[in-house]
């Protein structure tokens, strides 16, 4: 009896020990599962996280792009706004009624005639011929009312000091001939203009004769090198304001008027400096 006793223990604890080691090994392999879903889980969760952070820099820097353009075509607006306010009359081509004119008395024609010839300005058109009084040289001009200050085709510019005062020396071809005319006039100042290179250039401005249509007129002119230009000298606000009204829908509208007492006033001028 007690051999059999001691077999059926045995057994029983052969019986517990089996299913104590498969509940162990049973929750090692959860433990296990659960360890590696948790893992895959925390790597799913960076990735979304990463890919958020990516759309929100994206879109921030979108953000910055579109109020950068916005400020820049802002500024582009008060640009264009100013020029247009300091533009200068510009006289705009109308096509005339067809209405009858009322019949006007012969005197009082001619007074209006005459009065309106003392007050008329010069209508120029885009382009028109410019001549340099005194050196009987012809240059196309451009006529800009973007432009504020005129600038003239000038080589070999060169300062100097007479007289305890500051002078410059330079040169201007002729377009037809290519014959260079060296001058020499007394600098006014210093302009400060924007080129391509990081710093700004400083050109002395100088002042010279010329004539456009029936204007003869002394005006300020920036020396610069125009060589690569189609026009040597480019008129700006500073010579049309009060004395021109520009036709932007023509050319050539003020046929020269040579002068031979301006020219020869300038000519002696440049004589007498050309001595000095």
């Amino acid at each position: 009896m007690k051999l059999k006793t001691n077999s059926s223990s045995g057994r029983t604890l052969c019986r517990l020990g089996l299913l104590t080691l498969a509940l162990a090994s049973l929750s090692a392999c959860t433990n296990q599962k659960l360890h590696q879903q948790t893992q895959a889980n925390l790597a799913s969760a960076r990735e979304c996280i990463a890919a958020h952070q990516t759309q929100s820099a994206e879109h921030n820097q979108h953000q910055v792009q579109i109020l950068a353009q916005l400020q820049q075509v802002q500024s582009q607006l008060e640009t264009q706004q100013r020029a247009l306010e300091a533009r200068p009359q510009v006289v705009e081509r109308l096509i005339p009624k067809a209405d009858c004119p009322a019949p006007v008395d012969k005197g009082a024609k001619k007074a209006n005639a005459k009065e309106q010839g003392q007050t008329d300005k010069q209508i120029v058109g885009l382009r028109e011929q410019t001549l340099i009084a005194g050196l009987n040289v012809v240059m196309n001009a451009r006529i800009s009312t973007n432009v504020a200050n005129s600038v003239i085709d000038a080589r070999n510019i060169q300062m100097f000091e007479r007289n305890g005062e500051e002078w410059v020396r330079f040169t201007i071809f002729n377009p037809e001939t290519k014959e260079p005319h060296v001058l020499e006039r007394k600098r006014l100042r210093f302009q400060t203009v924007q080129t391509s290179n990081p710093t700004p250039d400083r050109r002395p401005v100088v002042e010279i004769r010329f004539t456009i249509g029936k204007l003869n007129q002394r005006g300020e002119f920036i020396l610069a090198d125009r060589s690569t230009s189609e026009y040597p000298i480019l008129i700006g606000r500073n010579l049309l304001r009060d004395v021109m009204l520009v036709d932007v829908s023509g050319n050539n509208l003020a046929p020269l008027q040579r002068s031979d007492s301006s020219q020869r006033s300038d000519s002696s001028s440049s004589a007498s400096a050309a001595k000095n």
